[in-house]
């Protein structure tokens, strides 16, 4: 058994008998919401249906039980159980409606989740295309390093240069051989700058540093 009265503002009170105990719910409406407050008070059997009137100190539930008369006061958001009797001389009586509905109808309950689907398995990787052998005839270019043809023995690097037989650096201006040792005997190298000095000269030619004189062995 259930009854429900209109408090304006936008709330509502249901007031439900649920063996011994008295069901009291209080809906508030706004813009877009709806809060809910809920309490129960052990009365007894009904012995009359719930009133309610509006009092200066708010709303106050009459429940007449086989054990008495309960009162319960509703202040705004709030719901208390009075102990004493309240003065309700001149206060307004409220319409209360039998009910059957819920004023709190239970939640549906939430679907299952579909299954994942399986994660389809990763594609195999191609295998690498095997690299195109070198043409003889071009140099191999790494950067600035540039390498000839290993039957040449030719390095270049930048402004170095190398090649393997004879053995013959170059860098700038400085540059450096390596031969028979009939010719490493005859090979002389300016002392300032490095630069090699052919025989009969007295002076570098690069620099212009004096050297000794180279004569022929």
């Amino acid at each position: 058994m259930a009854y429900v009265t209109d408090l304006g503002a936008g709330q509502r009170l249901w007031i439900e008998s649920r063996d011994r105990l008295t069901t009291f719910t209080l809906l508030s409406a706004s813009a877009g919401q709806q809060q809910s407050q809920r309490m129960s008070v052990e009365t007894g059997a009904w012995a009359a249906p719930p009133q309610a009137f509006r009092t200066a100190g708010g709303v106050v539930v009459q429940v007449e039980t086989e054990n008495g008369s309960r009162f319960v006061q509703v202040q705004g958001n709030q719901m208390q159980s009075l102990n004493g009797v309240p003065v309700l001389t001149g206060a307004e009586a409220l319409p209360m409606q039998e009910t059957t509905e819920d004023p709190m109808p239970p939640m549906e309950p939430m679907k299952p989740m579909e299954p994942m689907k399986p994660i389809e398995p990763m594609k195999p990787m191609e295998p690498m295309k095997p690299m195109p052998p070198m043409n003889s005839g071009q140099p191999l270019q790494m950067g600035e390093m540039q390498m000839g043809e290993m039957r040449t023995g030719e390095l270049k690097m930048g402004d170095m240069e190398m090649r393997l037989n004879p053995m013959q650096m170059k860098m700038g201006s400085l540059e450096m051989r390596m031969g028979s040792a009939e010719r490493q005997s005859q090979q002389r190298f300016c002392t300032q700058c490095g630069g090699e000095v052919q025989m009969g000269d007295r002076f570098c030619a690069q620099c212009g540093h004096r050297v000794g004189e180279l004569s022929h062995s």
